[in-house]
């Protein structure tokens, strides 16, 4: 686990200012919320963090190290995206065993790390089935576990609630609130909905046009 440090990040669109000169620290084992309407930059900033974006200025800092240039694959981190991903022909522990297999992981310490996943999802009971066809929120709960299974770093969410239908949100929060309570891992969570982040969050981070304002 490690704390995350922006320092004076800057994130440019043309004339817009995405990300506008940010300074902020996303503590060690907490979660914390990034909040704010479309357009705030919130996205834009988890993707910096990631990796995924360019940075036109500023630095980043996992614990003490500058990962600012480093790839995606460099920087250990699992993230959750907004529709489940999932893999089509594969059972639920085998789409969660997958990129422990690609890193040539330990037959036993695969099966160690894919049982301790399903039973903190409590999806122990359909981890024969294919995943492919199961419901949206649980195909997101095998998301969620197949990044849980690879122990990185840091685990970021992409609004992964907004393709779930409200039902099946209300028993998709409870499991994520017990969660990241065992886990006690360093976990930046975006949302628009204040519910969610206040349901969640250790921490929130109020953002507006690409400032950290609260």
């Amino acid at each position: 686990m490690a704390e995350i440090r922006i320092v004076n990040l800057l994130k440019v669109f043309g004339s817009l200012h995405a990300v506008d000169n940010l300074n902020y620290t996303f503590s060690d084992g907490k979660v914390t919320c990034l909040l704010g309407p479309s357009g705030c930059g919130k996205t834009t900033l988890l993707r910096m963090i990631a990796g995924l974006e360019s940075i036109t200025d500023g630095e980043i800092y996992f614990g003490n190290k500058e990962i600012t240039n480093l790839s995606t694959r460099e920087r250990n981190i699992g993230m959750v995206f907004q529709y489940p991903v999932v893999y089509k022909g594969l059972t639920v522990e085998q789409n969660i065993a997958l990129p422990l297999k690609e890193a040539r992981m330990d037959k036993d310490e695969i099966a160690e790390r894919v049982n301790e996943a399903l039973s903190l999802l409590a999806i122990q009971d359909i981890r024969k089935r294919d995943a492919w066809e199961l419901s949206s929120v649980l195909r997101q709960k095998v998301s969620v576990a197949r990044e849980v299974a690879r122990r990185p770093d840091i685990i970021l969410f992409d609004e992964p609630l907004t393709n779930v239908d409200a039902n099946s949100k209300t028993l998709f929060k409870r499991s994520f609130k017990e969660l990241t309570q065992k886990l006690q891992q360093t976990i930046v969570y975006v949302t628009h909905d204040q519910t969610e982040a206040m349901t969640f969050g250790d921490h929130i981070a109020l953002m507006k046009q690409g400032k950290v304002v609260q």
